[in-house]
């Protein structure tokens, strides 16, 4: 016992040497507080076609109610169409408009698109330098002409509108640069996006590719190009671009995490708590909103207020300005041997509980070590995250079991058991965040590998811990009986019902899975009162199912054991609370302290409700007697 005490005096050592490292996330963390506020252009210029709007009183009014930026599209042939700056005819096209016209006019047999020819000689310039156009003459009118063969189409990349980035910048709004991956777009085209660029203009790929994708020499020299004249990149949440990942890595994850909402979705006052939720909890540091559709001063004002409500909804602690990238996290070679050594010693002490022969702990310890001299030698990302994903599994194991030495359960002792394993768990918590820590992992572009097994197996390890030698006995001593006995119909329901619960349970892990509109509403309102909700599974299943476990225990080893099944519940998901690591860790440590207290009270209520009934029922069984 001694000897355990001073490993353990080792390891907290450890993680205090270690701690400048999660010290740093959090100062990059809660000094990143400003938002911004993005709008398509090409939405707002729709709003002026059919309403009495200049896009300059559009930009006035989003501006005075919270616009920060508008992103702009690129200039094409189609967009420009679109706009009415031009109009655009096939051959078949023009051939049918002069068949039943007097003019006797032939059209070329090159198939090929007939372009007007626009009013301004600014935008006759970004043609004639962008797609190199014939001009044809029909029926005394002039009109571009550009064969489909020509290596240029109508989706070739024209540059950006010189009148509508002056047009945003008079208003003191940013303008961010909206990028396709075009087939045709090369070096020529480039040059344009850096023609434009202001040395701080940030750019936001659209679809599916990043641009260059696949080519990697071209992607990368294109990307570096746009880097190093000071470009940031925008990550869209929950969408993944082709090339992104790459795009982070090569510039040191100098990424801005976005998230895009349509206001046609949802009711105002449910977008606002969204994209609230988003800014608070998720590192989500620009908001993209699409405009209603309909009326055009409808979605004007739909527009102002949704962009009001969400200032007025925002935490103090953020601010309306221009989107950061985060500053870079330091991820010193030093720090993450510490806290390697640490996750070794960590799990010889939890083998050392779980096991009570020596040789397996070391057998532990050593594959540990074994897992963490391959990672200084091969410098493999993947190891890490093996690692971290061991260290994850163990420590809701160790603990629950580590609680299992208790004598009378009285409070008292329930209370401590109960901070014991807290206290282990959040040993296991600070290996895991010290080990995947960066800016890789704070960003998103890098996550925790095996949430799946961390909902699995401490469980399925509990479980086969406190009772494999009772199902030996069993299958021992009726094992021949139980294989040739009679299957049930309600057999068959138990094992399906059980099965059932099981498939909902590993469903609802991670972002799949879905809510009923009871916990929906618990949810939002745990919001308004606590600033972030508790995770259910955490404080009203796991941890109050422990305290009753931990109670019942002494007097029903039984029901004990089978109440500290799901009781690992508590522990396995404040583990999965911190490898979300795209959370802020002040929110991680809030949520799971409410979890914490709650849980613990709903467990002591839960206790005074069996003390009672078991009082009850033993005084109306007495009188039966």
């Amino acid at each position: 016992m001694m000897k355990q005490k001073w490993v353990w005096g080792v390891l907290v050592i450890l993680l205090l040497i270690s701690s400048v490292g999660l010290y740093q996330r959090w100062n990059v963390e809660t000094t990143n507080n400003q938002y911004e506020m993005v709008v398509p252009y090409e939405e707002l210029n729709t709003l002026t076609h059919d309403s009495t709007f200049t896009v300059d009183e559009v930009l006035s009014r989003l501006k005075n109610a919270g616009l920060t930026s508008v992103s702009l599209n690129p200039m094409t042939l189609i967009e420009l169409d679109n706009q009415g700056i031009l109009s655009i005819y096939t051959d078949k096209m023009l051939m049918e408009m002069l068949r039943f016209s007097m003019v006797d006019e032939q059209i070329s047999e090159v198939p090929g698109y007939y372009i007007s020819i626009p009013d301004g000689q600014y935008y006759e310039q970004v043609i004639l330098n962008g797609i190199n156009p014939e001009i044809r003459t029909i029926a005394g009118e002039e009109f571009y002409f550009l064969p489909k063969d020509s290596g240029k189409g109508l989706n070739t990349f024209l540059g950006y509108d010189e009148s509508v980035i002056h047009e945003i910048t008079e208003h003191g709004l940013d303008y961010v640069l909206r990028m396709d991956n075009a087939v045709d777009f090369d070096q020529e085209a480039m040059d344009r996006v850096l023609e434009v660029h202001n040395g701080d203009t940030n750019i936001l790929f659209h679809g599916e590719e990043v641009i260059g994708f696949p080519e990697l020499e071209k992607m990368n020299n294109w990307i570096r190009q746009l880097h190093e004249a000071g470009s940031s990149f925008y990550m869209i949440e929950f969408a993944k671009q082709h090339g992104f990942q790459t795009l982070a890595r090569n510039t040191d994850y100098d990424i801005i995490r976005l998230h895009s909402i349509d206001l046609n979705q949802k009711t105002l006052d449910e977008s606002a708590n969204q994209v609230v939720r988003a800014v608070k909890e998720r590192n989500i540091r620009s908001l993209f909103f699409h405009l209603t559709y309909g009326d055009p001063e409808e979605s004007l004002e739909d527009a102002e207020e949704f962009l009001t409500e969400v200032q007025h909804m925002m935490p103090g602690g953020f601010q309306l300005g221009t989107a950061q990238p985060y500053e870079t996290i330091p991820v010193l070679l030093w720090n993450t041997l510490v806290v390697l050594l640490a996750g070794i010693v960590f799990t010889y002490l939890a083998a050392a509980r779980i096991w009570k022969w020596r040789s397996l702990s070391i057998i532990a310890g050593l594959g540990m070590t074994l897992l963490a001299l391959l990672y200084i030698v091969l410098d493999r990302l993947v190891i890490l995250q093996g690692f971290a994903l061991i260290i994850a599994i163990v420590t809701p194991i160790y603990a629950i079991l580590a609680s299992l030495d208790m004598g009378v359960g009285r409070l008292r002792d329930v209370t401590i058991q109960y901070i014991k394993a807290i206290a282990i768990s959040f040993v296991g918590i600070i290996i895991v965040l010290g080990l995947l820590n960066g800016n890789a992992f704070i960003t998103g572009m890098e996550i925790f590998r095996g949430v799946k097994l961390v909902y699995v197996l401490p469980i399925a390890f509990v479980g086969v811990y406190l009772f494999w030698q009772m199902a030996f006995r069993i299958l021992r001593e009726n094992g021949p009986r139980l294989l040739n006995a009679e299957v049930k119909y309600w057999h068959l329901l138990v094992f399906l019902g059980l099965a059932a619960i099981g498939l909902y349970y590993v469903s609802r892990t991670g972002n799949a899975g879905t809510a009923s509109d009871m916990e929906l509403l618990l949810r939002h309102k745990l919001e308004e009162w606590l600033y972030v909700r508790p995770r259910t599974k955490e404080f009203l299943i796991g941890f109050p199912l422990f305290i009753v476990a931990l109670y019942v225990r002494p007097k029903n080893k039984l029901l004990g054991n089978l109440l500290l099944i799901p009781g690992t519940i508590g522990f396995l998901s404040i583990v999965n609370t911190f490898t979300h690591f795209h959370i802020p860790l002040y929110i991680s440590l809030l949520r799971t302290f409410y979890s914490i207290v709650i849980g613990y009270l709903i467990g002591l209520l839960l206790i005074f409700i069996i003390k009672k009934c078991y009082t009850y029922l033993s005084s109306k069984l007495a009188k039966a007697r």
